[in-house]
């Protein structure tokens, strides 16, 4: 699977939320089925994250690349360190085993 496809699809088809800030409230109101996030993100950022995740049982995946990257993909002119999908549209990116 093309990872960077299907977060591509979900942003066109799905619900998504982008930002760090933005992700961490999503996860804290129940409504994110998965949460991806940069290599090079914040590493507080990062904890807040997995221990919020656990919490909700919410799955984390890491993209394999920089903030700049995750923008890119998103389609994005400026830097996203976290995107978090409430609705995955017509992409399989629940399925996912790794970003």
């Amino acid at each position: 699977m093309d990872i960077a496809r299907e977060i591509r699809k979900a942003i066109d088809t799905g619900k998504v939320i982008l930002g760090t800030d933005r992700s961490l409230v999503a996860l804290k109101s129940g409504e994110a089925k998965l949460i991806i996030y940069a290599a090079n993100s914040k590493r507080e950022s990062i904890e807040d994250l997995k221990h919020y995740a656990s919490l909700a049982d919410v799955p984390l995946r890491e993209y394999k690349g920089t903030g700049v990257d995750l923008g890119m993909v998103c389609g994005k002119p400026f830097i996203v360190s976290m995107i978090t999908i409430i609705s995955p549209g017509e992409s399989l990116i629940l399925s996912a085993e790794g970003a």
